[in-house]
């Protein structure tokens, strides 16, 4: 079973989110200048990007959609155990944000099989944990 204490960081939220969010940015700020000015920002299922966004957009739309995903769980999430899945949420969108840099400055990541592993695993925790009484 997975411990109390690391459970009720996770139900935190807006601490999670913070967290996520900073740790986005300063990846982001400490890659910028190696970063092209457009960037894939989506891969199709054969893992080719099929969509771009200036630099700028790239580096902050994840950071802004963790702030957001935290902001909606104030007012429509009261369940500790969604609260959790929130945070394991916030936390891939990290993961995902962190290869997405990667891949635009050049390091070969299959970002596609990586990222659908992740969500999967998370679907498969979200399931076990909301429905464990």
């Amino acid at each position: 079973m997975v411990s109390d204490k690391i459970l009720n960081l996770l139900a935190r939220h807006k601490l999670v989110a913070v967290i996520t969010a900073s740790l986005m940015l300063l990846v982001s700020v400490a890659l910028y200048s190696s970063l092209p000015a457009e960037m894939s920002v989506h891969w199709n299922a054969s893992g080719e990007a099929d969509s771009t966004a200036s630099k700028n957009i790239a580096v902050l739309i994840l950071p802004a959609i963790t702030l957001l995903m935290s902001a909606l769980f104030e007012f429509t999430v009261s369940d500790k155990r969604e609260l959790v899945v929130g945070s394991l949420s916030m936390i891939l969108l990290l993961v995902i944000h962190v290869m997405s840099l990667l891949v635009n400055i050049g390091y070969n990541i299959p970002i596609v099989p990586i990222s659908l592993v992740l969500a999967g695993l998370l679907v498969a925790v979200s399931f076990w944990f909301t429905k464990e009484s």
